[in-house]
């Protein structure tokens, strides 16, 4: 009893070092977010490590289980604005994330709105979840089980989970804040040839200035506006590079456009906000546009063909 009094006193006298209180842990917690045009994407979730166990899908997870891609609590994953995943319409909000693990080609995913669960605690089946099978893939080998975002797109974004060797991707599209299309009648206002120049970099821009690696001189250029699949479809020859041959023009506001630079397969890649054509019209169609940059600065001209 005595030995026991002076345990406790010791304690008292001696507490441990703080460090104690916050240990290293096997699943450590980690989280991961992406924006998306105004759309944030956020997961929460432990992080199992696979610690030389082999077969972890099928032993250490077993096969028929419902189970969070995580540790501890419920993976979560949340979002700012409606998106969709896989095709699947997913509302704003979050979610605790499980998947149905089978050794076929297909296990389902399942998003439930309750989300402060325990791992072992998998949700029963509700009309509030949303259900959908995912397809897993092999992939190199990563010890540390992860989440992560490893190609975006202005219109969304690629979710990945992998252990050790498997993986799931989810493709996420988001709400976009510009719209990509423009309606015949409307085009035609735009569509022809200009003879354009840029501004000259002596009188209000840096010398030697480029965008996108077009040197802004005084050198005359055609840019021609087109209509292909709804959008408006403009381009620059003489061009230095193929980027500036073939880009959409995003409605801003009535005759402003912004700039949508396209990938190989002709989808838009990345915005450009900062480089807006401003179009002025007469007897309702457009006769001449100016380039704008950053602070209203002009950056280049173009007058319609006659």
């Amino acid at each position: 009893m005595a030995l026991r009094r002076f345990s406790l006193a010791a304690l008292a006298l001696f507490p441990p070092p703080v460090e104690l209180a916050a240990q290293f842990r096997s699943s450590e917690l980690g989280s991961v977010s992406q924006t998306i045009d105004g759309t944030r994407i956020t997961v929460e979730f432990s992080r199992p490590q696979a610690r030389g166990r082999d077969s972890l899908f099928g032993r250490v997870v077993k096969w028929g289980e419902v189970w969070t891609p995580g540790a501890n609590w419920a993976t979560t994953l949340e979002v700012s604005k409606d998106v969709k995943l896989d095709g699947h319409p997913v509302p704003k909000g979050k979610y605790s994330v499980w998947m149905a693990v089978r050794p076929a080609a297909e296990w389902t995913l399942v998003l439930d709105p309750r989300v402060h669960r325990f791992h072992m605690n998998p949700p029963d089946s509700t009309l509030q979840q949303i259900r959908f099978p995912v397809r897993p893939e092999v992939r190199p080998f990563t010890e540390v089980l992860t989440w992560s975002f490893p190609a975006n797109r202005p219109s969304g974004t690629t979710l990945v989970m992998q252990w050790g060797t498997t993986s799931v991707a989810l493709q996420i599209e988001v709400q976009p804040s510009h719209r990509l299309t423009v309606a015949a009648d409307v085009a035609a206002r735009y569509l022809g040839a200009y003879d354009f120049t840029w501004t000259a970099p002596s009188s209000v821009l840096p010398s030697g200035m480029t965008i996108m690696g077009e040197q802004l001189s005084t050198r005359p250029s055609t840019f021609t506006v087109g209509y292909e699949a709804g959008r408006l479809i403009g381009g620059w020859k003489p061009a230095s590079n193929s980027e500036m041959e073939k880009l959409v023009l995003v409605p801003l506001l009535n005759d402003w456009f912004v700039t949508g630079f396209l990938d190989q397969k002709g989808e838009v890649r990345d915005l450009e906000t900062e480089m807006v054509f401003e179009f002025t019209l007469m007897a309702g169609r457009a006769t001449s546009f100016e380039i704008r940059g950053l602070g209203d600065v002009l950056m280049g001209t173009g007058k319609r063909k006659s």
